[in-house]
């Protein structure tokens, strides 16, 4: 049976494809029929970052559960915080930033558009 369920204390940590920050990965695209890409918990110190960058075939999700930072979508500027959702679509510029004192907690979804 392929797994359904996963918990945050039986994941692995590993750093993020950008060399900033860590995640655990509860779902790959590997082990969906779906669209779904990933789907993970990310954990950024406050002083990560990644990049200016774009993903031309994938669309990302992300929901903060914790701490500060800016999400550059675009021509945006986002203020992040707990509670903040962003969605970006594929093809469009993004940087993520931490900010605060305290690490930028958040869940992430990656989906492919073709």
């Amino acid at each position: 049976m392929e797994r359904i369920t996963a918990t945050l204390t039986n994941l692995e940590r590993e750093v993020t494809a950008h060399a900033q920050g860590v995640k655990q990965v509860f779902l790959r695209n590997n082990d969906t029929p779906s669209n779904i890409t990933q789907v993970a918990y990310g954990h950024f110190a406050p002083t990560d970052y990644c990049d200016l960058h774009s993903h031309q075939t994938m669309e990302e999700c992300f929901f903060f559960l914790n701490g500060t930072g800016v999400y550059f979508v675009g021509d945006q500027a986002i203020p992040l915080h707990h509670g903040v959702f962003v969605r970006i679509p594929a093809g469009v510029l993004h940087r993520l930033e931490a900010t605060g004192d305290a690490p930028l907690e958040y869940v992430y979804f990656g989906v492919a558009t073709e």
